[in-house]
């Protein structure tokens, strides 16, 4: 597993760079999905989803925009978007208003995160090899706390750089 050198804060920002943030926290959890919601959503083959708390994101520059999302089945979607370039940042869950699911390709430092499990691996296309060290969840965990614990065992028992 591979967790990134140093303690936060960690600097992300958008594709134009009109908009920059911190995250002055360490992410509570961070996983990717591979359901078929997922990879419709971002195009792509899954979605990387690192939870944080809300309050550690502070922006430092520019105003990202609040855009919400009728999914037409009663469900919403809530992301902090950079207007200018349409970089999506950050989700915003109306269910769960103290966190946040920060998108870690936004990160400056993203190479140095490595999600510590993938949920619904039987979606996962043929050709996506996840890592053997990773947990494993053929559909959604049976209680989504374990994403959590199993990330902060990790962290537990990493050592961070002393700068």
């Amino acid at each position: 597993m591979h967790l990134p050198e140093m303690p936060p804060p960690y600097f992300g920002y958008c594709l134009c760079g009109k908009v920059h943030y911190k995250l002055t926290e360490l992410p509570l959890t961070f996983y990717a999905c591979h359901c078929i919601d997922c990879q419709r959503r971002t195009g792509g083959a899954m979605r990387l989803a690192m939870w944080v708390n809300r309050s550690a994101i502070t922006v430092i520059e520019g105003a990202p925009e609040l855009q919400v999302f009728e999914l037409g089945d009663g469900r919403q979607r809530r992301a902090k978007v950079c207007a200018q370039c349409d970089t999506r940042l950050w989700a915003e869950p109306s269910d769960k208003p103290d966190l946040s699911i920060l998108l870690p390709g936004t990160l400056q430092n993203q190479n140095e995160f490595e999600p510590i499990a993938h949920i619904w691996t039987q979606s996962a296309l043929p050709w996506v090899t996840i890592p053997a060290n990773a947990v494993k969840y053929e559909t959604q965990p049976e209680n989504s706390k374990e994403l959590i614990q199993i990330w902060q065992r990790a962290i537990a028992q990493h050592d961070f750089k002393n700068i």
